[in-house]
């Protein structure tokens, strides 16, 4: 998975700290669906990095109008926290509603390996592997899934190393009535299942907390 440090945030959005971090939660997610912007070392978080970001994600076919909306509030002068703050969220939930494998496979494999992820999606590791090849078509109900795990992993990613993400799938978690993350995946049967946004609640609290929860 590329790997990204975000050494600082620009001034501009710093003055907004629901800005900052909306942008933050909207990289992970590009990090872990494929279309984080190529940097090398620790980069700063600014204005030409999120409408990068945005035009990956236009060009990729995710959040579009979103993105649009986006690209539009970076360029403003002064910069428009309330109408920053809308178009981030509005890109979030566009991203969110919008799997893609193609960018999804190689990170989730990546920070679980086959064999976990291959039983949080239902499949085989066999088919597992023809899929995120590109030898045959995702279907649409391994797409939901993966989309999912990459939505978890993106929260996961800034509080354990790889060792601690595939463990966190594992462990028994009273807030999913004792059962673990993985085990209700395995037992979701839609991508509506109420269980399966307590599961992104719990790894969402993570979100720059570290590795305490």
């Amino acid at each position: 998975m590329d790997a990204l440090q975000i050494e600082s945030i620009a001034a501009p959005l710093l003055e907004s700290p629901e800005a900052a971090s909306l942008a933050l939660s909207l990289v992970a997610r590009a990090q872990t669906m494929g279309f984080l912007p190529l940097r090398e070392g620790r980069v700063e978080l600014d204005r030409k990095f999120l409408e990068e970001l945005a035009d990956l994600l236009r060009r990729g076919g995710v959040a579009s109008r979103a993105t649009a909306s986006l690209a539009h509030a970076m360029q403003a002068e002064p910069l428009n926290a309330a109408e920053l703050i809308d178009a981030l969220r509005a890109t979030l939930d566009a991203v969110d509603a919008s799997p893609h494998p193609e960018g999804e496979w190689a990170p989730a494999r990546e920070l679980l390996g086959d064999q976990l992820l291959a039983r949080l999606l239902r499949i085989s590791a066999s088919s597992l592997r023809r899929y995120a090849d590109g030898d045959r078509r995702t279907p649409d109900e391994v797409a939901w899934r993966l989309h999912l795990v990459a939505r978890l992993l993106a929260a996961l990613v800034g509080s354990y190393n790889d060792y601690g993400i595939r463990r966190w799938f594992e462990r028994s978690r009273s807030a999913l009535d004792g059962v673990t993350p993985a085990e209700l995946l395995e037992g979701a049967e839609a991508e509506d299942d109420e269980r399966l946004e307590r599961v992104l609640a719990l790894a969402e609290q993570l979100t720059g907390a570290g590795a305490a929860a």
